[in-house]
C-alpha cells in the first residue's frame, strides 16, 4: 500500500518550507521503531508554482501491510507536534486525500475510517464473470 505525503498547498512559500520539512520528516519515519521493517520511503521533486523546484517536497511511503498504516499517521502527527510552526500536512492513498490539520488521537481514527471505508468501497466492485467454458461439465460440449 502506497501513501503520498504532501506539504503544504502548492503556493510560492512552500518551495524551501517544503523541502525541509519533507527531509525532516522522512529522517523521523526512518528512526521511528514501529515502522522499521514494515515502510520502504522515498523523495520526490516537486516544483512549487512559479519555481523551478529546490529539494524534496513530496514522500512516498510504501507499507508491507495495514496495520502499519496507523503507526504512520501516528507518527506524522507526533512529528507535527515536535515542530514549533507545523507545516500542513496531506496524505494521499488510492486517491484519497486527507489533510492533517492537528494531532489528536481522533483525527488519526477518522483519517483510518474514511481510507478503510474508501478501501471496502472498491473492493465491493463486482468482480468479473467467471470463464464460462469452465462451468461446462466434462463430456457436453456444443
Amino acid at each position: 500500500m502506497r501513501v503520498n505525503v504532501i506539504f503544504g498547498e502548492g503556493t510560492a512559500e512552500v518551495g524551501t518550507g517544503g523541502a525541509e520539512a519533507a527531509s525532516s520528516l522522512r529522517r523521523w519515519l526512518m528512526a521511528e521503531p514501529e515502522l522499521r521493517g514494515r515502510a520502504r520511503l522515498s523523495g520526490e521533486e516537486r516544483p512549487a508554482a512559479g519555481h523551478m523546484g529546490d529539494g524534496l517536497e513530496l514522500v512516498n511511503v510504501v507499507l508491507a501491510n495495514s496495520i502499519a498504516l496507523g503507526s504512520l499517521i501516528t507518527a506524522i502527527a507526533a512529528w507535527r507536534g515536535s515542530r514549533s510552526r507545523p507545516p500542513q500536512v496531506r496524505l494521499e492513498r488510492d486517491g484519497v486525500v486527507v489533510t492533517l490539520r492537528d494531532n489528536a488521537p481522533e483525527q488519526v481514527e477518522e483519517i483510518l475510517r474514511m481510507w478503510n471505508a474508501s478501501a471496502a468501497d472498491a473492493s465491493a466492485l463486482p468482480s468479473p464473470p467467471a470463464d464460462s467454458t469452465s462451468a461446462l461439465p466434462a463430456g457436453d460440449d456444443e
